[in-house]
């Protein structure tokens, strides 16, 4: 057993206190992070959250050109590829998250799998499936 000196003992205990403070540190910064993130998430819907007024949005989309169709039971919604290139990625991502979801609700199953196919070229231009969010 190796014998130490208090000045060795003190430096020690300083040293454990600093990792105690960098850990706590570390931990509230972790926090702040997932908080801040949440909210970012909640900002990105575009729906209510009131799934019974998701087909009131459906029609205003409509009506701005946005979207052509929309099938909840094949989960695809089929919109202009020009109005749906100039919003937003996080726009974008509300829209196909929470349509995602009232789509798994209203056919009560408990995967959630939505298309965003174009109009003009039918190619799939967001996804949420097997290989998770796809926004291209």
């Amino acid at each position: 057993m190796a014998v130490k000196k208090i000045s060795s003992e003190e430096q020690e205990e300083r040293r454990q206190k600093r990792i105690i403070l960098v850990l706590f540190a570390v931990c509230i910064v972790g926090f702040s992070y997932v908080v801040y993130d949440y909210f970012n998430i909640v900002k990105r819907t575009t729906l209510p959250d009131d799934l019974t007024k998701v087909s009131g949005t459906i029609k205003e989309w409509q009506s701005k050109g946005l979207v052509d169709r929309f099938d909840v039971e094949s989960s695809k919604l089929i919109v202009n590829e020009n109005e749906w290139n100039k919003m937003t990625r996080n726009e974008k991502v509300g829209i196909v998250t929470q349509l995602a979801r009232f789509c798994s609700e209203e056919k009560k199953v408990s995967t959630w799998s939505f298309q965003v196919i174009g109009n003009r070229s039918s190619a799939i231009v967001g996804e949420l499936g097997s290989r998770g969010l796809v926004i291209p």
